[in-house]
């Protein structure tokens, strides 16, 4: 995709954000104060539930020392809670401007004069779409009364051959799947027919015997 024309609007190139523009949603309130002491309270202390083993020798082991633990009680860098901006104005966006060098272009997209052709590039789920009755003009009004004159006195015609039309295809899907399960039936009989033969040939076989 690109730009046919300049745009009509455009950000003001000498416009810039004032220095006392705020931007920031959420600022340190100034009230809240860090607690006396929090500095001083450690990462890991010792851990209170150790005990020293039964069978530690100072002399062989060394002295022996409590393992450490994280300290529950610290709660990392204090950091003041956020409020919210009262000096905040939003972000910043220049203003926009007229283009001057915008040109508008009323023949932009008259290209074609007279065209009798229309075509399209699309997706869908189930083939037989039918496009027909197509108009291409730049007046919405007058699109929308050809609409009602042409188009609309179709569509109850066209939606009742639509519905003749599934009726007929799932018709014609009963009767094929009647079909399908007569000759399973069918074939089925056939095959305990021909047990049954099986079975009186070996009897006839024991009974000469």
């Amino acid at each position: 995709d690109w730009d046919m024309l300049q745009p009509k609007k455009i950000k003001d190139p000498k416009s810039f954000k004032p220095d006392d523009w705020d931007e920031r949603e959420k600022i340190d309130d100034p009230e809240d104060k860090k607690p006396e002491g929090y500095d001083d309270i450690p990462k890991q202390i010792v851990d209170p539930d150790a005990k020293k083993p039964e069978d530690w020798d100072d002399e062989s082991d060394g002295e022996w020392e409590a393992p450490m633990i994280d300290n529950p009680e610290f709660k990392g860098e204090w950091k003041p809670k956020k409020i919210s901006n009262p000096a905040y104005k939003g972000k910043w966006v220049a203003p926009d401007i007229d283009n001057p060098d915008f040109v508008d272009d009323a023949e932009l997209y008259a290209v074609v004069k007279d065209n009798g052709l229309v075509g399209f590039e699309l997706w869908q789920v189930k083939a037989g779409t039918i496009f027909d009755n197509i108009l291409v003009c730049d007046d919405p009004e007058y699109a929308k009364a050809q609409a009602e004159k042409y188009i609309v006195p179709f569509q109850k015609g066209e939606k009742e051959m639509k519905e003749k039309a599934d009726k007929e295809e799932a018709e014609k899907r009963r009767k094929e799947e009647e079909e399908r399960k007569a000759r399973e039936a069918l074939e089925g009989d056939d095959d305990d027919d021909d047990d049954d033969d099986d079975e009186d040939d070996e009897d006839d076989k024991k009974t000469e015997l």
